[in-house]
């Protein structure tokens, strides 16, 4: 029994299983909340004695039941095949992976989008490993002050007590200036997809070494680059050290942009390749992924930092360090240029590409000094619409109403299948009433978090505000007209609510005071509600129960917005300026979108005018919508652009969709390159 438990509680195919997820909440209801949803951590506190007693339960035993099947179902099923015409073998690298809140080794949307990444992979059965951190304190969670000041809170984790499982007799080297760190790996098992952990709390170690895998994002250049190091030099030496030979390396982000440079050391050192040719037969399997809309988002180090990390290695590899600096930086030759390890990563990758179709062309004016004399229009960064798991995010309740409408395999089928008009037919009234038991849960849990006075009506318009507290995602700009945002919440007869999420980065002074600024108002306003410690259970209560997703960043530097796709595939309509995905999913029957005068050539931002676009599209067209019913209570225009919602995101912009874009446009074409680079008869693979 025990072994079965520790087999489920391991394998994070739970997170997206529901019935696998409800044998543990069943086995302790407390106990399951107390431990932040941690499987690990309750069956190590319920003990043998413990479990016996609560499997003498007629609830668990049926739960138990429940769970074998899904487990069951999900490794019964033959995944999508998909023919890569080569041996294909993906590596997938990434600073923080968001997979369950359990699992403290994520900030925020890159992260969460990573984890939808390797679970999409599992579920269409393609060869991939991923490889990331463990972190010791991960990011710091959120508290707020007597006076609404954001501050951090870290706690400690022990991987004994994780859903990680250690990987015994495997350690490998990486170097740090003229030194050496030792690097330990764990094993998340997300599906049928490994994820590799890396730690440098060994004893081996000094000190100042053991902590370079303490936090994620650590404000510190050195420590970063640090980090930097061990995720892509040392990353590479943990997948040959297990045996496995990636033809393709995805990076996700310029963090893991010495895996480039590890390729070419490795080819090298197998063969005696001139700096060029190695430079070329490693970047046929290299694919990059930008997620940021501006330059000051990459990562820059000094030149003399660089030096001082990386002189011994970038000589072993035979590269000077002029040439390597050129590599990342905007203007090659000039030496007072920082390090750019986006610069570095677009050189060195043989496919790279933004988030977004309108991301893509962002990043082609924003990146194309990488290729000097290019016209913009043929910089060769093309596009990825990102996407998000479905099974992890819609409620279990609309994947039910899926099941039967649709059908059982809904998650995945085909976007044109013809069984997706059957959304159509769900009755009103039965989505209606699911989605308010969804937003009655939503305002349950509020209720436990905040500690301001607030009411909260379930019959009210509720707009739901969740990301990262950044100032160009402009959290407060319905914060610009207090009179009107004032006659919005205090309507007699249409009132409005708002709850607002969110971490700003711990060294983000700007961020934090949008944070305070919006506390200040939850504390004055009872309608509004700020929710502290923004994770991705929040998250989900949050996209699962609001009637709207409020999206208001200054165009042109929101890169994707998952946060608008996951409300989405629940119901909730998006109210959002055309930016990121929005700008390729809006139509009029799905949401709204914000007026912004802002262009790709004059991207100037009036911050007053489209507050004002938000206020007058509040009260003259959403508002009026929701608040619009039929004799039985249901709002059936709102509901019929619900139905359209659901329909739309969940075909168009699932992860399923992303990962198979990523092998018809980078993962196939890039093993069929390295395939016949394997052929040719210099070859040292």
């Amino acid at each position: 029994m025990l072994d079965e438990l520790n087999r489920f509680a391991y394998d994070l195919v739970w997170t997206w299983q529901p019935r696998i997820e409800a044998l543990f909440r069943t086995l302790d209801p407390d106990l399951w909340k107390s431990t932040r949803e941690n499987p690990v951590m309750l069956l190590n506190e319920l003990g043998e004695e413990g479990l016996q007693k609560a499997c003498e339960r007629e609830e668990v035993r049926q739960a138990l039941e429940a769970a074998r099947a899904a487990y069951r179902d999900y490794y019964d099923r033959h995944p999508r095949f998909l023919d890569a015409k080569a041996p294909l073998a993906i590596a997938y690298f990434s600073l923080e992976f968001g997979l369950t809140e359990c699992l403290p080794i994520y900030s925020g949307g890159l992260g969460v989008l990573a984890g939808d990444h390797l679970k999409a992979t599992s579920d269409l059965g393609l060869p991939l490993v991923a490889v990331g951190l463990l972190y010791k304190h991960g990011f710091g969670r959120q508290d707020i002050d007597a006076a609404g000041r954001q501050f951090e809170v870290y706690s400690e984790n022990d991987g004994s007590e994780l859903p990680v499982q250690k990987v015994e007799g495997v350690e490998v080297e990486a170097p740090i200036g003229n030194r050496q760190v030792r690097i330990g790996v764990w094993k998340a098992q997300v599906g049928r997809v490994p994820l590799f952990l890396l730690d440098t709390d060994l004893e081996a170690n000094p000190q100042d070494l053991r902590s370079i895998t303490d936090r994620l994002y650590v404000p510190e250049p050195d420590r970063r680059l640090m980090q930097e190091i061990v995720l892509g030099i040392g990353g590479v030496r943990v997948l040959r050290a297990l045996g496995m030979d990636a033809a393709v390396f995805h990076l996700n982000e310029g963090h893991s942009f010495l895996c480039a440079m590890e390729r070419i050391r490795e080819l090298r050192a197998s063969r005696q390749m001139t700096l060029e040719e190695a430079r070329l037969v490693a970047r046929a399997g290299i694919v990059f992924t930008t997620h940021t809309p501006i330059a000051a988002g990459s990562d820059y180090f000094d030149p003399g930092l660089v030096w001082d990390m990386l002189s011994p290695y970038l000589a072993e590899v035979g590269i000077s360090f002029d040439r390597f600096m050129d590599l990342g930086r905007q203007r090659p030759g000039d030496p007072r240029e920082l390090f750019c390890t986006t610069y570095f990563a677009l050189r060195l990758a043989d496919q790279s590409v933004g988030v977004s179709r309108l991301h893509g062309s962002v990043s082609r004016r924003l990146w194309k000094d990488a290729w000097r004399g290019l016209p913009e229009a043929q910089v060769p960064i093309g596009s990825v619409t990102n996407g998000v798991h479905m099974p992890t995010w819609i409620a279990p309740e609309i994947a039910n109403l899926l099941s039967r409408f649709v059908g059982p395999d809904w998650w995945d089928l085909d976007p044109a299948d013809g069984r997706w008009h059957a959304v159509y037919e769900i009755p009103a009234a039965e989505l209606w009433n699911i989605h308010t038991e969804q937003k009655r849960q939503l305002i349950e849990l509020t209720k436990e978090r905040i500690e301001h006075p607030a009411v909260l009506d379930l019959d009210a318009l509720t707009i739901g505000f969740g990301r990262r507290f950044a100032p160009y995602k402009r959290a407060n700009l319905l914060l610009r007209d207090r009179s009107r945002l004032s006659k919005l919440l205090r309507s007699s007869r249409r009132p409005v609510q708002i709850l607002f999420a969110g971490k700003s980065h711990p060294a983000d002074m700007a961020g934090k005071d949008i944070v305070a600024g919006i506390v200040a108002l939850a504390r004055e306003e009872p309608r509004v509600v700020f929710l502290k410690d923004y994770d991705i259970t929040l998250a989900r209560h949050l996209v699962h129960g609001a009637d709207v997703w409020l999206n208001n960043p200054r165009r042109f530097v929101e890169a994707s917005g998952t946060s608008g796709m996951k409300a989405a595939a629940n119901g909730a309509l998006n109210v959002s300026i055309l930016d990121g995905w929005w700008d390729e999913a809006y139509r009029p029957e799905l949401g709204w979108a914000i007026p912004s005068g802002a262009t790709l050539d004059r991207p100037e931002v009036d911050d007053q005018a489209e507050a004002e676009g938000l206020y007058r599209l509040l009260e003259r067209e959403v508002v009026p919508a929701f608040y619009e019913r039929d004799e039985a209570g249901v709002p059936q225009r709102w509901v019929g652009m619900m139905r359209a919602s659901i329909r739309n995101v969940v075909t168009q912009f699932a992860a399923r969709r992303m990962v198979i874009d990523y092998f018809n446009a980078a993962y196939g074409p890039g093993a069929r390159r390295v395939e016949q680079l394997r052929l040719l008869p210099d070859w040292g693979g």
